[in-house]
């Protein structure tokens, strides 16, 4: 199983240990955009509450040194899966189509908990996405069926 990986998942898992952490150490390949690097390091908030050198190390260590983990560059996503991206995107949230991409290019679920992007998911079928409780119920092996259905109950109803 692979998942592209949102830029607040790799926040979490930088600033506390918990679900998120474990699951960047649960065997799963986590795909990251080198641009989630850049919006990290270069976040004003993050980097008045613990230093540029702190978040820097930090992602180095969690992330670049975590052999589950793949970074690619935007530049590698085809300009068809960025135009339809950035189409579905446009009709929630223009910031998500990255990640969009990223997933159409890979046919590959997006993990995040943003509520918008699981829904339209949900409702159009264009791509995946899992919220983290949905790839805990995967990595616990349970049928993807059955957890896209319970996606479905927790945000479409």
């Amino acid at each position: 199983m692979e998942l592209v990986v949102d830029t607040n998942k790799i926040i979490a898992t930088l600033l506390r240990s918990g679900k998120v952490r474990a699951i960047f150490y649960s065997g799963i390949k986590l795909v990251v955009l080198r641009y989630s690097i850049d919006k990290i390091i270069l976040n004003e908030k993050l980097i008045k509450r613990f230093g540029k050198e702190f978040l820097k190390k930090a992602f180095e260590f969690f992330v670049l040194q975590n052999p589950n983990v793949i970074l690619i560059d935007y530049s590698n996503i085809s300009e068809n899966n960025r135009k339809d991206a950035i189409e579905i995107a446009n009709k929630f949230d223009p910031k998500n189509a990255p990640f969009i991409a990223l997933a159409l290019q890979l046919n590959i679920p997006i993990w995040t908990n943003d509520k918008k992007i699981i829904e339209y998911s949900l409702k159009s079928e264009k791509y995946l996405a899992f919220d983290t409780q949905a790839v805990e119920e995967l990595i616990q092996g349970k049928n993807l069926e059955e957890i896209k259905q319970k996606l479905k109950e927790r945000y479409l109803n």
